[in-house]
């Protein structure tokens, strides 16, 4: 077994299943988190941004969080669960308030970028829709090729 860090992105909608997610990714030495790009889904997208960064803050490491998908690539856009993670995506929290900012790049780039520069060793990790992937395929229709793998949640349609 290899001891250097898989490097990852989790590409994510952080309600409070994506939080316990991001933080085992947080606390798991196997796991160097590039980053965080957001998609709408558990919540909005300006939430899921927000929600990201308060979670980066909280582990007190430097995470960019790039902001992401907004809505569908095709289809109509649905509300949010929040009957399930809450108005604000923790449950019944308040909006936290970040001081970071997001990193300037949208989520699409910010993945591509991130392919160009680690190449082989990046593994993406989508666990909310996968739109962002889709833009970014848009955006560099070589990106398979370059990462070395896609680990996906899967869900319900």
């Amino acid at each position: 077994m290899s001891s250097t860090p898989h490097k990852i992105i989790i590409d994510t909608d952080p309600g409070v299943d994506d939080a316990l997610a991001i933080h085992m990714a947080f606390a798991d030495p196997r796991i160097e988190l590039i980053g965080l790009t957001t998609v709408f889904g558990n919540v909005h997208t300006y939430q899921a941004t927000r929600n990201a960064r308060h979670l980066v803050e909280m582990s007190g490491l430097s995470v960019p969080v790039a902001h992401g998908a907004e809505k569908p690539y095709k289809q109509p856009a649905k509300d949010p669960a929040h009957f399930i993670h809450g108005d604000e995506g923790f449950g019944d929290l308040p909006a936290p308030t970040p001081q970071s900012d997001a990193d300037p790049r949208s989520a699409a780039q910010f993945i591509c970028d991130m392919a160009d520069k680690h190449g082989k060793d990046l593994i993406l990790c989508p666990i909310g829709p996968l739109t962002n992937l889709a833009h970014a395929l848009d955006l560099d229709p070589d990106l398979p090729s370059k990462v070395g793998s896609v680990v996906i949640m899967g869900g319900a349609v």
